[in-house]
């Protein structure tokens, strides 16, 4: 059994238990939801009033789709993203997990928004644009952040990729890592500096 949060015309949340969307056709409608041939639509998504949802388009689970908001034609919402009201998610675009579009932006047909990339309201994205959000490792004790401009994070320190490169093993040491932590965390060090001549 799934279950599916939809708001109705006083803007009120409802839980819906379905096992096929068809079920719940009647609801839709009363609701002015519209949701295409072939969506799909993911656990405990919850969908805005007005809202449309294109034919083959996928909701990830635990998703939200804002009031008024479109989502196109085979465009993918990743799980628990969010897409404010009145939003428009263009024919074939990709919304990243944990990715959050601001109310009344639009993301055009064939784009890319990463995960948890944030889009403001009001935001236009165009046609076939690839916004990537960085890289993310989650090391084995501190998580490794490429934080642009040739910079990463591990841990509390944020330094340049080059000044991690001459001071791994050292700062390892002082850190407590033990001697295969140190050796993981250089391999860390090395696919950023591979990911940052890449963008």
């Amino acid at each position: 059994m799934k279950t599916l949060y939809l708001k109705d015309q006083n803007y009120n949340w409802k839980s819906h238990e379905y096992e096929n969307i068809s079920e719940l056709e009647e609801v839709l409608k009363a609701n002015n939801i519209s949701i295409g041939y072939r969506a799909s639509i993911g656990y405990r998504a919850s969908i805005g009033y007005r809202a449309s949802i294109g034919n083959h388009a996928s909701i990830g689970d635990d998703a939200s789709i804002g009031d008024d908001a479109s989502i196109g034609y085979r465009a993918s919402i990743g799980n628990r993203a969010s897409i404010g009201n009145r939003a428009s998610i263009g024919y074939r675009a990709s919304i990243g997990y944990r990715a959050s579009i601001g109310n009344h932006a639009s993301i055009g047909n064939d784009a890319s928004i990463g995960y948890r990339a944030s889009i403001g309201n009001h935001a236009s994205i165009g046609d076939g644009v690839k916004l990537l959000t960085g890289l993310f490792i989650y090391g084995s004790r501190e998580p490794v952040t490429y934080v642009g401009e040739g910079e990463i994070s591990i841990g509390c320190h944020t330094k340049k990729i080059s000044w991690f490169k001459k001071n791994y093993k050292g700062l390892g040491e002082r850190e407590g890592y033990s001697e295969d932590q140190i050796k993981e965390y250089y391999t860390y060090i090395l696919i950023a500096e591979k990911f940052h001549k890449s963008i």
